[in-house]
């Protein structure tokens, strides 16, 4: 495999190929063939990938920290990945495993994120305006000062997450469950509460009220 020419951008179609571990910090990666390949613990920092598919694709502790991602990430694994400030606005990461994934200050504004697992991730103060989280896995995870303005989140797992500060204002939050999650001073002004659960989660200082009003 010639990492060199792929650095450069110069070959685009590398679907099924094995980069495990390969040195790719900064590459010219756009619109490049990555559909299920083997991308173990690549270091992607500061790539471009803008317009990448890789759908399918075993990106499992990669480097992907500052990076463009604005890619076709269907179903893609991102395990314990490093995707800090990396950019991900508008990314399809339908389905995709998130699990324990580092995603903190990375920008996921308008990114579809539906069925998603985020188990334990690190989220805080993420851009999630407006993303697509139905059904999505959000346990445990870390959504301290996270920006979920106008976000989906119908029928989302929320049990013993961190939103303290976080932003869930005009959010559809219907079906959701808060079980066990600190929203300590939480902003829920204007989002849709129609069936959500929130026993035994820490409320304190929570904007809450106009929503109940409102949707429940």
């Amino acid at each position: 495999m010639d990492v060199e020419a792929i650095r450069a951008g110069k070959i685009k179609q590398l679907a099924g190929a094995n980069l495990e571990d390969e040195e790719l910090a900064a590459a010219d990666l756009s619109h490049v063939n990555l559909a299920g390949s083997t991308l173990i613990g690549a270091n992607f920092s500061e790539a471009n990938l803008a317009g990448a598919r890789l759908e399918g694709a075993n990106l499992a502790g990669c480097q992907l920290d500052r990076s463009n991602l604005r890619a076709n990430l269907l179903g893609a694994n991102l395990m314990q990945a490093d995707l800090k400030e990396a950019d991900l606005r508008g990314s399809n990461l339908r389905g995709a495993n998130l699990m324990q994934t580092n995603l903190a200050s990375a920008a996921l504004n308008a990114a579809f994120l539906s069925g998603a697992n985020l188990i334990g991730a690190n989220l805080q103060n993420v851009d999630l305006r407006g993303a697509d989280l139905r059904g999505a896995n959000l346990s445990s995870t870390n959504l301290q000062g996270a920006n979920l303005s106008q976000a989906s989140l119908q029928g989302a797992m929320l049990s013993e997450a961190n939103l303290e500060e976080a932003d869930l204002s005009d959010a559809n939050l219907s079906g959701a469950n808060f079980a066990g999650a600190n929203l300590l001073c939480a902003d829920l002004t204007g989002a849709i509460l129609t069936g959500a659960s929130f026993s035994n989660a820490c409320l304190t200082g929570t904007l809450l009220a106009e929503a109940v009003e409102k949707h429940v």
